[in-house]
């Protein structure tokens, strides 16, 4: 069985939902937010206009990775590669990922590690949208689920305007225990 992009214990509760419209070509906006995890991944300083003002002067730094059966992998050069290529030869209508946001407070020479954010993210991608659902694993949530994916929007449309396609848009949000099947 092909468990790429499924994490077979994606919880059945979401704390908040995002849903976007979008009128570029289905594959092309996965391999933009392919992308747009992938940079993330490499990005050493995140633009302060994004983060909030709750966690200025921490160093923060955003772990992607793509699950696959039981697992999630690193998303970096060589997983965005064959993930790529995985997308080429079949249609996925679920993807799923883990996000893991490390903060660090500077000391004199050194950081000190803070509690770390983990999200897992489902996306379930339809005709003209797409759902975000965020399940907040464990952390402070530093960077809450609302600005989370704010953050992910504007890295996927960065993205899709790369490739002269339209941004997506979001449609609907909100947050709550939801249970979701």
């Amino acid at each position: 069985m092909n468990s790429f992009g499924i994490y077979e214990n994606f919880p059945n509760t979401c704390h908040y939902v995002a849903v976007f419209e979008f009128k570029a070509p289905l594959n092309t906006l996965k391999l933009a937010i392919l992308n747009a995890l992938y940079n993330l991944n490499r990005l050493e300083n995140i633009p302060k206009k994004i983060l909030p003002k709750t966690i200025t002067g921490l160093k923060v730094i955003f772990e992607f990775g793509i699950a696959d059966g039981l697992t999630f992998n690193y998303l970096d050069e060589e997983t965005l590669r064959n993930s790529m290529e995985k997308m080429h030869l079949n249609i996925y209508r679920i993807m799923d990922f883990i996000c893991i946001i490390r903060y660090y407070k500077p000391m004199i020479k050194r950081f000190r590690a803070l509690r770390f954010d983990y999200y897992l993210l489902r996306l379930i991608f339809g005709k003209d949208v797409f759902e975000v659902r965020v399940f907040h694993e464990k952390g402070l949530q530093r960077i809450d689920a609302k600005t989370f994916i704010e953050i992910l929007a504007e890295s996927i449309n960065s993205e899709l305007l790369k490739k002269d396609e339209n941004p997506i848009k979001i449609k609907a949000l909100w947050s709550s225990g939801l249970q979701v099947v």
